[in-house]
C-alpha cells in the first residue's frame, strides 16, 4: 500500500532564505521561504515540476553551477570545496 504523505528532503537553509523540496505523487514541489523578524519562515513562491520538467531543471542547473564556477575561477576567486591542512614539521 502507498502513501499518499509527500516525501520531504531537509531544507537548504541560509539566515534569510530557505529553500524546501518534497514530492507528492509524481510531482516534485519546490518552495521558496523568507525569514521575517516576529513570524518566522513566509512562504514566497512554490513550483510543482512534472518529472520531465525536472529532469530538465536539474541540466540547467548543472550548466548554470559549471559557468558560476568558471566565472569564478577566471576572476580569481578562490574555489574551497576542502580544507587542505599543513603537514606538521618536528624539527
Amino acid at each position: 500500500m502507498q502513501s499518499n504523505a509527500p516525501f520531504k528532503f531537509a531544507p537548504v537553509v541560509n539566515d534569510e532564505r530557505r529553500i524546501d523540496l518534497s514530492i507528492k505523487g509524481e510531482e516534485t514541489v519546490i518552495k521558496l521561504s523568507t525569514w521575517t523578524d516576529g513570524l518566522g519562515w513566509c512562504t514566497q513562491k512554490t513550483m510543482s515540476l512534472d518529472p520531465e520538467m525536472l529532469d530538465e531543471m536539474h541540466r540547467v542547473i548543472a550548466a548554470a553551477r559549471s559557468k558560476v564556477k568558471r566565472q569564478r575561477l577566471d576572476s580569481g576567486d578562490e574555489i574551497t570545496s576542502a580544507k587542505v591542512l599543513a603537514f606538521p614539521n618536528f624539527s
